[in-house]
């Protein structure tokens, strides 16, 4: 800045914004955070109007996001209401669903060909769009109550004005919203999802998959509506490659944002547990690194969950983060869902059959955005309901519970495996294995279990394969089949041995 003279504002203004913007961004690239908010507060406190302030506020917002401040969002909400966009400060459930069918009954109208040869709008509403996918994006950590009320609003201005690359975020996230309004056994609900997510991703092609909203769409798309579609490996590795995208279009608020999905994901789908424990270490390496704050906390407990189900000792691994340097900072961000979701995975590991239903029952009672992980918790509560009358004597009034609990899951994980058979069938399969065992229907129960080792095998969850086949072990033992049990168990064993 010394070489620049002292009235460069008036005398060289365009090659000041230009400048002040480049070190803001460049800054923020290389984690100097306090150079890059000097650098774009000029840029504020300068612009002769709000037209020149966007880029920089912008970046700005998105440092702040990146650090959790809940200055992200009144900053972000402060340029839409100058452009005419005010956001609410609440938005009721009821306001919400009749919402969501006021844009699906415009949808529905709409081919997919229509809709993919929409004319661009002009600038003057995508820098509308374009700041209501920042929002967006922090909604989702900040204020998920007010995701569907942007998303429908970037679909309205979209199907009336035009499209742009930002609005393909909106496109996938009101995706992701039919997702999580829709109860997980209407199966029409769910392949419409899937069907305006394919739209978005077409529209990303469209604009060249740029780097700068390509991470945020593979969030929701991969993240939140593919996993009713695409196999989880290929969920879990793109976004791994958005990862890689932000990183190096030098945005890592972006990139680092997909990791906690990616690490779901990847332990969802079964992968070794050495390798996840690895990857989440990394990604503390680069949160670190970069002074991010926002997904630390829930990143953590996905890591404890790794640590407890390998058995190795808590400390991090070849990084040299210290995450309690930035906990403080971060403990109003912490998600409570992702706290006692992982909790009930550990106590469902584990054995501890009351333990894993508190869990579930407090995961469940939580906001939660992502139906996956609601499907995910129903699935497994169904099966350790089996577990408790089974470490127990149960009374009648608890056979009936166990019941209703399977009644409710089983009708949930089939309506999902009638879209995927890759990610849900193998689920099927167990939880009709345990309620025939259950019954005491011994030849439905073999073949049913068989079923599931096939099926979780044959979509490469190990973890669940080796659950498959613990559960038949202890069948075939309750049968007094002892010698076929111990061959069952040992094959879980090995299975367990293979994940990590």
């Amino acid at each position: 800045f010394s070489l620049l003279p002292q009235n460069h504002w008036d005398s060289n203004y365009e090659f000041s914004l230009k400048l002040f913007l480049l070190i803001g961004k460049a800054a923020f690239s290389c984690g100097n955070l306090d150079r890059a908010y000097d650098a774009l507060k000029d840029i504020l406190k300068e612009g002769r109007c709000l037209e020149d302030k966007f880029d920089a506020y912008h970046v700005y917002v998105t440092i702040l996001t990146s650090e959790g401040k809940n200055e992200a969002w009144t900053t972000c909400c402060g340029v839409l209401s100058k452009i005419g966009q005010p956001i609410p400060d609440k938005f009721d459930n009821k306001t919400s669903k009749a919402m969501v069918e006021e844009t699906r009954e415009l949808l529905k109208s709409i081919s997919f060909d229509d809709l993919l040869g929409m004319q661009d709008m002009d600038s003057e509403f995508s820098t509308k769009l374009r700041f209501y996918t920042l929002l967006l994006f922090i909604a989702f950590w900040k204020k998920p109550q007010l995701i569907t009320l942007i998303a429908c609003r970037m679909i309205q201005i979209s199907l009336e004005h035009g499209v742009c690359k930002d609005s393909v975020f909106g496109f996938v996230q009101y995706a992701a919203i039919i997702c999580n309004f829709s109860k997980s056994e209407e199966v029409k609900y769910i392949q419409e999802a899937c069907r305006i997510g394919k739209v978005g991703m077409s529209l990303l092609q469209r604009y060249g998959s740029p780097a700068d909203i390509m991470p945020k769409v593979y969030f929701c798309y991969y993240g939140l509506v593919a996993v009713y579609l695409e196999p989880l490996q290929v969920c879990a590795d793109n976004m791994r490659k958005s990862f890689e995208v932000g990183m190096s279009s030098g945005d890592s608020t972006l990139a680092v944002n997909n990791t906690l999905v990616s690490i779901k994901l990847a332990m969802s789908a079964g992968e070794n547990l050495q390798s996840c424990l690895a990857e989440v270490d990394y990604h503390l390496e680069v949160m670190h690194r970069f002074q991010h704050k926002l997904l630390l906390l829930p990143l953590l407990e996905y890591r404890e969950t790794i640590v407890f189900l390998i058995g190795a000792p808590a400390g991090l691994n070849g990084t040299s983060a210290n995450p309690l340097e930035l906990i403080s900072d971060t403990s109003q961000t912490k998600r409570e869902q992702t706290k006692f979701m992982n909790k009930m995975l550990q106590s469902f590991w584990g054995g501890h059959s009351t333990r894993c239903n508190y869990y579930a029952k407090k995961a469940l009672d939580t906001s939660i955005e992502e139906d996956f992980n609601k499907l995910y918790i129903t699935w497994l509560t169904a099966l350790n309901s089996f577990r408790g009358i089974k470490n127990k004597n149960g009374t009648g009034s608890q056979f009936l519970r166990v019941k209703e609990t399977f009644k409710h899951a089983i009708s949930t994980v089939r309506a999902a495996a009638e879209i995927s058979r890759w990610n849900f069938q193998n689920k099927v399969y167990l939880l009709e294995a345990e309620m025939f065992s259950f019954e005491g229907k011994d030849v439905n129960a073999k073949a049913s279990y068989a079923a599931a080792i096939t099926s979780s095998a044959s979509s490469r969850f190990i973890h669940e394969q080796g659950l498959s086949c613990e559960l038949a072990g202890l069948h075939y033992k309750k049968i007094g089949q002892h010698t076929t049990a111990w061959n069952f168990l040992q094959r879980a064993k090995q299975c367990y041995a293979e994940w990590g």
